[in-house]
């Protein structure tokens, strides 16, 4: 005897049309899955007006026509009207998106919120950039602490006392004519060359900056501070332009949206990331001179306007001119802040199986590690970069927008010869990390920040 014969004869008072145990679907065998209303499962699927005619064929058939109820035909007719009236609205729909002014004003609230935060944390970081980039071209004449002869005029007033007068006004063989006229010539020519130039106690931070504030006020500070914030603004919109024109080309996604350790071709990724970043630092070095330029000169001189200096750029005459010294170290620079913070995550995840999500304590204390050694190698390149692109400033060149004189810079710029002369300088090549400790200070603070942040040391990877 089989198990349903038997099963019948154990339960004999079950009858499968009758009986109901309160679901709200049964299955029988003739006609499937059924609800309580007596509709079977294929009357609740929604027919595309696609689909509708093949379906209308196999109902002609008579194959199915048995086991469908009436309510398939309902769902058929509300499938047909309501792709009639999704045509017929379909415009509609978008113009009240379009015209939504709750929507637009969300959109519009979001973006105000970053830029606002975004540029209030451009303005703090501004003073300190300065700082650095004074210190990475600038050779300094360090500011006596005090004057030693008002010290040895203080100290003969304590040794003789009152007994004897001091003669303020010692008798001089030149005529005061003659002495008048010396001190004249004296401070038309010697004065106004060396007044420009900021003379700080120390090469620490806070000291450059304390001299600048000295000659060029609070203004000083914040030295060429809008064209800054459009070079990065630009940097990150011209790099994700790039990634997402090329990325088609090798068929693989874009690395803005897909991380590159999920990526199917890492190594695209990886090549298409860093052609980016040299494609974006040769398109923005413009603007980077122009940074530079703004930044070393005082700011009661010279033309200091970043759209009056991009009109009279020519990308035919001045970028063809520019020596390929600073091409070379713009696309280093370019290549190792790139790659480090791409390649960390890369060998984390392959090599280590630690990505931010499933152990985002390891992957944060790896990744301040990696931008302690970037910090070391970046600063060389990025010293030589602007020592060469301030010596390029100071040529004089025909009809070139961007030429400098040194008496309208705020510091003495250091010589500069070449890579390989820099280099072989005996005592000196330790000036090529100048800026490590405002560098440091940065990496180290924002991986306390990383560590603070509970809720990112605690995010689920989905």
């Amino acid at each position: 005897m089989d198990d349903v014969s038997t099963h019948l004869q154990s339960r004999p008072y079950y009858d499968p049309d009758t009986f109901n145990a309160g679901y709200t679907a049964v299955f029988k065998p003739e006609q499937g899955v059924v609800d309580n209303h007596g509709f079977t499962i294929a009357s609740k699927l929604n027919i595309s007006p696609n689909s509708k005619s093949k379906f209308a064929n196999k109902l002609r058939d008579g194959g199915m026509l048995s086991q469908l109820t009436t309510g398939l035909k309902k769902q058929v007719q509300e499938a047909e009207n309501s792709a009639e009236e999704a045509k017929k609205s379909l415009g509609d729909m978008e113009w009240a998106d379009l015209l939504n002014m709750k929507s637009w004003k969300t959109v519009g609230t979001q973006l105000l919120e970053q830029f606002l935060r975004r540029y209030v944390k451009h303005l703090i970081q501004q003073p300190f950039e300065t700082a650095r980039l004074l210190l990475q071209v600038g050779n300094f004449q360090f500011k006596p602490v005090t004057d030693k002869s008002k010290i040895t005029l203080q100290i003969e007033d304590d040794e003789d006392g009152d007994d004897e007068e001091i003669d303020f006004f010692p008798e001089t063989s030149a005529p005061v004519e003659n002495q008048d006229s010396s001190s004249h010539h004296r401070n038309s020519h010697s004065v106004p060359t060396f007044t420009k130039k900021i003379q700080p106690e120390s090469l620490h931070t806070m000291d450059i900056l304390n001299a600048v504030m000295d000659e060029e006020g609070t203004k000083g500070l914040w030295r060429a501070n809008n064209t800054t914030f459009i070079y990065n603004f630009l940097s990150i919109t011209l790099d994700a332009w790039f990634t997402g024109m090329l990325s088609p080309f090798l068929q693989i996604p874009d690395p803005y949206f897909i991380d590159i350790i999920h990526s199917p071709d890492a190594q695209k990724s990886i090549l298409l990331t860093a052609a980016a970043s040299v494609f974006t630092g040769l398109v923005l070095l413009p603007i980077d001179l122009i940074r530079t330029r703004l930044t070393v000169t005082s700011v009661k001189v010279g033309e200091r306007s970043l759209r009056n200096l991009l009109k009279k750029w020519s990308w035919t005459q001045h970028m063809l001119g520019l020596p390929l010294e600073m091409v070379s170290l713009c696309i280093g620079y370019s290549l190792t802040s790139t790659m480090f913070r791409k390649l960390t995550a890369v060998v984390l995840y392959h090599q280590f199986n630690v990505d931010k999500y499933s152990r985002a304590l390891w992957y944060n204390t790896f990744e301040f590690m990696s931008r302690i050694v970037e910090l070391f190698i970046k600063l060389p390149l990025e010293n030589l970069l602007r020592r060469s692109q301030v010596s390029y400033l100071l040529r004089a060149r025909p009809h070139d927008p961007l030429t400098i004189h040194e008496e309208d810079m705020i510091i003495e710029p250091r010589q500069y010869k070449g890579i390989w002369t820099t280099l072989k300088q005996k005592g000196r090549v330790h000036e090529l990390w100048r800026g490590w400790r405002l560098g440091l200070m940065s990496v180290v603070c924002g991986y306390g920040l990383k560590l603070m942040d509970r809720d990112a040391l605690e995010e689920e990877k989905f």
